[in-house]
């Protein structure tokens, strides 16, 4: 009979849980950070000068060709173990990168409030209201309920759209990154999905494939990888070992290299890739954590329309201050040429209508107010993305409508 254990691996027997064991108990050699660090030096340094000078000395201190893939316990003929892969997904990290949860409609809807045109208009329907119910200005408060509820329409249209296609792209998103690859694991060929690739494994690379993590090629082969996803450049890059020749000039690009970087594409040719970094160590996850952490700027029109507020409150105070000068002057006027009702200061009088002359000020601030305009352009925003929309192109936010709408100048290679 077959011996068999519970603890730490239900139904395995004697050789399976050895097996296991040795899984577990793995250690390597090299860190994640070593790797993730060795392969951006790659990336960075492709002149033969650089590569003599930073990357090579850097694969010697992984070990040279033969140790570095040593140290990963891995070899591209036999590849890795199923039972280490949850053990290299521990160590090494995983090559599913978690998406950032969800924003709120709430929060998308705080967001479109604080917008300086938004906040003004604020300002003054509240303004407009107050003056019309305390002093009984006829329909006053009635502008001030209109004002508010364009503001309220502002927001809504943003705030929905904006949540509707974060949405759809997040769909799209984990359709597009869930694609499957073959990997060479305990010597056969597998088909898996790139979610369960880890440092290590052994993928096999062939014409049309996207590159799904950061790896080196040493053998012979004949791949020619695009690496315009990440430099712009639409010449292919062929793989393999480095060969320099002691009289290759210093500022003369490497011919070959054996680095693979996770989002660019196989042009030609197969070979076989070993994994040395996934998720969020590869080049390309460095990169999406830095522009993410760059601060969002205003768009050009969002610029316009900020400045132009700004112009409008300016003149708008002035234009209060100068009218409320001009009655209070009148009003000083009046008491000197001893005119009806000012022969003598009467508080329960004059004290009234210097608040009357405030509100009239108020007034003249909150008329200069073109509490049209915001709606006017989210409309319109709304349209282009609807009509982008049957064109089958998918917009995130609004902005980007106008964005690509003041855009004046594109520039491009001969393949653009």
């Amino acid at each position: 009979l077959r011996e068999t254990y519970v603890c730490g691996g239900v139904g395995r027997s004697s050789g399976e849980r050895a097996h296991y064991q040795s899984a577990q108990s793995m250690s390597f050699a090299v860190s994640t950070e070593d790797l993730s660090k060795w392969v951006r030096e790659c990336f960075e340094n492709s002149l033969v000068g650089q590569v003599k000078e930073k990357v090579l000395p850097g694969l010697e201190k992984l070990g040279g060709q033969d140790g570095l893939i040593s140290s990963l316990k891995t070899n591209t003929a036999q590849g890795i173990r199923d039972s280490e892969v949850e053990t290299r997904r521990s160590v090494f990290g995983s090559n599913y990168v978690e998406p950032e949860p969800p924003t709120s409609i709430w929060e998308l809807a705080w967001d479109a409030l604080q917008d300086p045109c938004l906040i003004f208009l604020c300002f003054a329907a509240l303004v407009s209201f107050f003056v019309g119910v305390i002093f009984n200005e006829g329909m006053e408060w009635l502008e001030g309920i209109a004002i508010l509820s364009a503001v309220i329409v502002v927001v809504t249209v943003s705030a929905v759209n904006d949540y509707q296609k974060d949405q759809q792209f997040r769909e799209l998103s984990s359709i597009k990154d869930d694609v499957h690859v073959f990997v060479i694991r305990e010597g056969t060929k597998k088909k898996i999905s790139t979610h369960d690739i880890v440092v290590g494994d052994v993928v096999m690379l062939s014409t049309g494939d996207m590159v799904v993590a950061d790896g080196v090629v040493f053998e012979k082969n004949d791949l020619g990888i695009s690496e315009a996803m990440l430099t712009g450049e639409s010449v292919i890059k062929r793989k393999g070992a480095y060969n320099i020749a002691p009289t290759e000039p210093a500022d003369k690009a490497v011919s070959i290299a054996p680095t693979v970087y996770a989002g660019t594409f196989v042009q030609e040719g197969e070979g076989r890739m070993v994994v040395l970094a996934v998720g969020r160590s590869t080049y390309q996850g460095l990169m999406e954590e830095k522009m993410k952490e760059d601060e969002e700027s205003d768009s050009v029109l969002q610029t316009k329309l900020n400045a132009m507020t700004d112009l409008i409150t300016k003149a708008g105070m002035a234009a209060g201050g100068v009218t409320v000068g001009i009655l209070l002057f009148r009003f000083a006027l009046g008491f000197l040429n001893q005119a009806c009702c000012k022969e003598a200061w009467d508080h329960s009088i004059h004290h009234l209508e210097y608040l009357r002359m405030f509100v009239i000020g108020v007034t003249v601030f909150v008329v200069a107010v073109p509490e049209g305009l915001p709606l006017a352009v989210t409309i319109a925003l709304a349209f282009s993305v609807k009509k982008m929309m049957r064109d089958q192109n998918l917009v995130r936010h609004l902005s980007a409508c106008e964005t690509m709408g003041s855009a004046t100048t594109i520039c491009s290679d001969k393949t653009g």
